[in-house]
């Protein structure tokens, strides 16, 4: 448990009797440093709006953005923590996400960072074809399949041969969960899901949700090489690989 958690502090001050929680029952100031960070957003399969002059083409990122510096995208980035919107991942290699799916929208709070994984959730119609699919897994949150699926794609790249063929079972288990959406709605290709989303009026987007629940986004491995690379870096430099077996387990098997 992190020392600066919610749980963590108030423990530590519940030892002494004349720390901050018992003076005249206030709580600690830093009982709420946890909530100060922004609650993550709905996690929802999605397509970008189509929009009259809209130049970004089958681009994730809005036009207007790739004019910015390298130093732009970092403010970006550090004035959300680094933080993916979605899924909470900490990265230096989140992208530029437009909430409201217009990438001609470019006020400064409609705009918000997302990892690259969850980013493509929202943009099923420019993934390109043979690039992703839809699966049918119902006992995994939208934000726990993104996890799953990232952890996959890293492990494919693993120096381990177990590692690499532990990753290729996770990932195949993931895909075979295609047949299900294909059978359901007569195809399990995002670029089909994508033209609907586009058809239906904004007002129906509870409908939409409801009726697109249970399904995830598995993206081929080709079409996210750099992006994985980059993680597998990241990765690297907070758990060592051969510490990966070692803290599986100590998550597995914490104490209840």
């Amino acid at each position: 448990m992190p020392q600066d958690s919610v749980f963590g502090t108030a423990a530590a001050h519940a030892e002494s009797p004349t720390g901050p929680v018992s003076q005249g029952n206030a709580p600690a100031a830093e009982l709420g440093a946890s909530f100060e960070r922004p609650a993550l957003a709905h996690l929802q399969l999605s397509t970008k709006a189509r929009v009259w002059g809209d130049a970004s083409g089958s681009a994730l990122e809005p036009s207007q953005s790739r004019t910015w510096s390298p130093q732009d995208r970092a403010t970006f980035r550090s004035k959300f923590g680094h933080r993916c919107m979605f899924c909470g991942l900490e990265s230096q290699a989140l992208e530029i996400h437009n909430r409201n799916q217009n990438h001609g929208d470019m006020r400064p709070e409609n705009l918000g960072p997302a990892d690259p994984l969850c980013h493509r959730w929202q943009h099923l119609g420019e993934l390109g074809k043979g690039n992703a699919l839809l699966v049918y897994l119902p006992d995994l949150s939208p934000r726990d399949a993104s996890h799953l699926l990232r952890t996959t794609l890293v492990g494919l790249l693993s120096d381990l041969p177990a590692m690499r063929a532990g990753a290729r079972k996770v990932l195949n288990w993931m895909a075979s969960h295609q047949s299900y959406v294909a059978e359901a709605w007569g195809s399990s290709d995002p670029a089909a899901f994508a033209a609907a989303l586009a058809r239906a009026v904004s007002e129906d987007r509870d409908r939409q949700d409801l009726a697109l629940s249970n399904l995830a986004l598995v993206i081929h491995p080709d079409s996210l090489r750099s992006e994985v690379a980059h993680w597998r870096k990241e990765l690297d430099g907070r758990h060592r690989e051969a510490s990966w077996a070692d803290l599986h387990h100590r998550v597995t098997n914490a104490p209840t």
